[in-house]
């Protein structure tokens, strides 16, 4: 987590002096998003819908190209099940949650002077699926973890609108700051050598600060 972390860091930090060096308004972004994560295929019938969110941030390399790094969490909770015998009595709750770290290009297909813009996106990342499962028998608590990594590919489509902008001067063509609004919804590849893919969508509401 630590590392994902410092590498959402190391972008922002280059991306804003890229947008220092070249003095272009709008070029920098972070956004915000929260919604939920769908497994569909034989992964629905692992784990149940859950609620997702996501930490992104980019650079507006041209008019209609952004590249982002991206960090995905979600969370699902699993069937749980009850277990009672002539002499025991057992009890399995499980939780699978599921971290992607992506990097990818979105394409917008309008230009950023536009107040509300729809774009395509395309990622290739780490999937890390981690299990929480805690069993009791007989009112004694065991725990079973199990985790798996895989490299996965997403793509999707979404749109996003402009609900705020600030100008330094009013004759300027791109603006100081800008706020954002927005929606997506991507579906999710893992690929696994030794297991079945895993695929699921996520669909996600977000915030976002352009500058």
């Amino acid at each position: 987590m630590r590392a994902q972390l410092l590498a959402l860091a190391a972008v922002i930090v280059v991306a804003g002096s890229a947008h220092t060096a070249y003095g272009q308004p709008g070029t920098v972004f972070v956004e915000g998003r929260g919604g939920g994560m769908i497994p569909v295929g034989s992964f629905h019938k692992q784990v149940n819908p859950g609620g997702a969110y996501s930490i992104a941030a980019g650079y507006e390399m041209v008019e209609f190209l952004d590249v982002l790094l991206e960090f995905t969490h979600s969370f699902n909770d699993a069937d749980n099940l009850h277990f009672v015998g002539p002499d025991y009595t057992a009890f399995s709750d499980e939780v699978a949650q599921t971290f992607i770290v992506g990097a990818g290009p979105r394409i917008s297909f309008l230009p950023s002077e536009y107040l509300v813009r729809p774009y395509g996106f395309f990622q290739v990342g780490w999937y890390h699926f981690a299990t929480f499962n805690s069993i009791k028998v007989d009112g004694v608590k065991i725990l079973d973890d199990n985790d798996e990594d895989a490299v996965g590919v997403q793509a999707g489509l979404g749109v996003e609108g402009t609900v705020f902008q600030l100008f330094e001067r009013r004759s300027d063509r791109y603006p100081l700051l800008e706020v954002t609004l927005g929606v997506h919804g991507a579906y999710h590849q893992a690929f696994e050598p030794s297991r079945p893919d895993k695929q699921f969508v996520t669909t996600m509401a977000s915030l976002g600060v352009r500058f």
